[in-house]
């Protein structure tokens, strides 16, 4: 039996980091490329640049930016570069007694509000379909979870507190009903505007976890890494508000961990 992991959210999740730190794929766990409909070691760069109608889309960068985001529902890593998935799935391995087998479904896309991952719109579709994709090619699963990483968009917006948690929460059970998820763990959104609007994001991320029993709050380290002077090594140089390499595999690992314990 193995464990469905799918990691959602907007460019932090979908990755948009400054180099490749690593590429060795990880012992236990498959990535899920719905394109193909195959199954491949976890390693990275991840992800997929997939069209409203399931087709192939292409990379963040090869054409400019307001046609990719117009083209594509959901998007590879950037330029290749690291994402927080490797990382997560080793500490999630590791930490769990019975050292599980993993999918993991990449289903990400930067710039993206919680708007567009609701039921009904093409993120939620498509991000829905590749997930039951995933768990018929990797035969019986015991855990499903999602992963979330987002919420900038939604702050440079103003939403409001209990608009982001109503729409988290439709989205959170619509998956759960759909795909039969365990766990909906949250890594609390980090301080992009800098300013209150952060702040409303993050209350509402965080009474969720409080308040309903499928949320789970994995960590809030990344609310810390653009204000602490100790993490701005974290922080990718040349995106600002995007966490390094090394950034999303301190998140990856912490949430990971916390994810086994809590599932």
């Amino acid at each position: 039996m193995k464990d469905l992991i799918l990691f959602g959210g907007q460019s932090n999740m979908q990755g948009q980091t400054e180099r490749l730190a690593d590429s060795e794929p990880v012992p236990g766990a498959m990535e899920y490329r719905y394109l193909t409909d195959s199954l491949i070691p976890l390693r990275d760069p991840c992800g997929e640049d997939i069209r409203a109608d399931g087709t192939t889309g292409y990379p963040y960068g090869s054409a400019v930016s307001s046609t990719w985001h117009g083209d594509n529902v959901l998007g590879s890593s950037c330029d290749g570069h690291t994402t927080l998935l490797p990382a997560f799935c080793r500490a999630y391995i590791a930490a769990r007694p019975e050292h599980p087998e993993v999918t993991a479904v990449h289903g990400a896309k930067g710039s993206t509000d919680m708007k567009y991952w609701l039921p009904g719109t093409d993120g939620y579709r498509i991000l829905t379909a590749k997930a039951k994709a995933a768990r018929a090619k990797s035969g019986g699963i015991r855990n499903t979870a999602m992963v979330w990483l987002q919420g900038e968009s939604d702050a440079i917006y103003g939403v409001s507190s209990d608009d982001y948690a109503a729409m988290l929460s439709g989205f959170g059970h619509a998956l759960e009903k759909d795909l039969g998820l365990n766990r909906f763990g949250i890594i609390r959104v980090g301080r992009f505007t800098r300013d209150e609007r952060d702040l409303a994001v993050m209350e509402a991320q965080d009474r969720l976890c409080r308040e309903d029993s499928l949320f789970v709050m994995l960590t809030r380290a990344a609310s810390d890494f653009c204000t602490m002077p100790e993490y701005c090594e974290y922080m990718n140089p040349h995106v600002g508000g995007h966490y390094s390499a090394a950034g999303l595999q301190k998140l990856g690992s912490l949430a990971g961990e916390a994810l086994a314990r809590q599932i």
